[in-house]
């Protein structure tokens, strides 16, 4: 097991997914890469540590690397309507060559393209995705362009004009990149699976896409870590039992034991916050007394067999209330796999208090 510390935290046991991307990318463009997983497993950390660590090592990369790499994560985005996502998106390529003696990460967040293009575009007399292309196009000359679009489901419900949804004209953009020109890789992530579950099952983006799912660490993996760390089998035990693989639960145990605290009532108090927040979302979520009782089925199917699997006669009834709860980052849902489970394992132990209360 490999143990790094990446910007001042550890960084457990990514090399199989770290070679995937690099293999990914040192492969012809084909399709888009949707890379889906529940919340706080690593998505975004593995893919900036792919970044800054595996693709833009060499000296002056933002000038003459193997890799042109366009990274925007919308999550740090305010993003509300089409001309935010322009200003987010491009920049004149007067104000980039300033910026960049300045930052070099400038490059990495933005195009840069002539600022008369981007009043064209800006007035809707020039198609944003027909210049980008065009700059792609100059870049694939020399280097393997990359773009990398984290939380994407944000440009949702927004438009470029009245009738032209942006979300739809930027996969069809991100397609035409991959499929149909071999120009650029993309790279699309997001922790909301309502939304790659419609992605999936989506034609157009089956067949155009490939969806690689980034998990919590696995229990063996977990266990080696936190033996090098000093704790005991039965503390081992006892942190998988309430945070399972979920790295960023488990960094928490670290300043709990330099603290000498007690150890189990942390954890009891972390399951017992999980609990309020789901009692919380059924006392005011606008669910009727039948979609209260249909989660508390699939909470107990969890609870008692790991997941809850959905079949073609389950799916019609049980999807509509997993949506909602996959939407408020309680419950998990893999559309590749048809299971659902908690989000990470302390709202599993949530719903065991859940449970014992009815």
């Amino acid at each position: 097991m490999k143990i790094e510390t990446y910007r001042g935290a550890r960084f457990i046991d990514r090399e199989e997914e770290i070679e995937f991307f690099i293999d990914w990318f040192d492969d012809v463009p084909q399709r888009i890469l949707f890379v889906y997983g529940p919340k706080s497993s690593g998505k975004t950390t593995v893919i900036e540590y792919v970044i800054e660590n595996r693709l833009l090592t060499d000296k002056e990369w933002w000038i003459k690397g193997k890799y042109w790499v366009k990274y925007l994560n919308l999550r740090r985005k305010l993003i509300s309507s089409y001309k935010t996502f322009l200003h987010s998106f491009i920049v004149p390529d007067d104000v980039y060559k300033e910026t960049l003696e300045i930052d070099k990460k400038i490059s990495l967040k933005v195009f840069s393209i002539e600022r008369k293009k981007i009043e064209e575009v800006k007035r809707q007399e020039k198609d944003l995705f027909e210049v980008l292309i065009k700059e792609i196009e100059k870049e694939r000359k020399t280097r393997i362009p990359i773009l990398i679009i984290d939380e994407i489901q944000k440009l949702e419900d927004l438009y470029i004009n009245d009738k032209r949804k942006l979300l739809k004209e930027f996969l069809n953009f991100c397609v035409a990149l991959t499929k149909e020109m071999h120009l650029s890789h993309v790279v699309i992530l997001t922790s909301n699976t309502v939304f790659i579950e419609r992605l999936y099952n989506d034609a157009k983006l089956k067949k155009t896409s490939m969806f690689y799912k980034l998990d919590h660490l696995e229990k063996n993996k977990i266990e080696e870590w936190l033996k090098k760390e000093g704790l005991s089998r039965e503390e081992i035990e006892v942190v998988w039992n309430y945070f399972g693989g979920c790295i960023a639960d488990i960094l928490k145990v670290f300043s709990i034991k330099r603290g000498a605290k007690d150890l189990k009532g942390f954890l009891k108090r972390e399951s017992w916050i999980a609990y309020t927040e789901i009692v919380d979302y059924l006392s005011r979520g606008g669910f009727s007394k039948e979609e209260k009782k249909k989660f508390r089925e699939i909470c107990r199917e969890i609870v008692r067999e790991g997941s809850f699997e959905i079949d073609e006669s389950s799916g019609e009834i049980y999807l509509p209330i997993i949506e909602k709860w996959a939407e408020k980052e309680i419950l998990f849902y893999d559309p590749m796999e048809l299971k659902v489970t908690g989000n990470s394992k302390i709202y599993e132990k949530g719903m065991e208090l859940l449970l014992e209360k009815l």
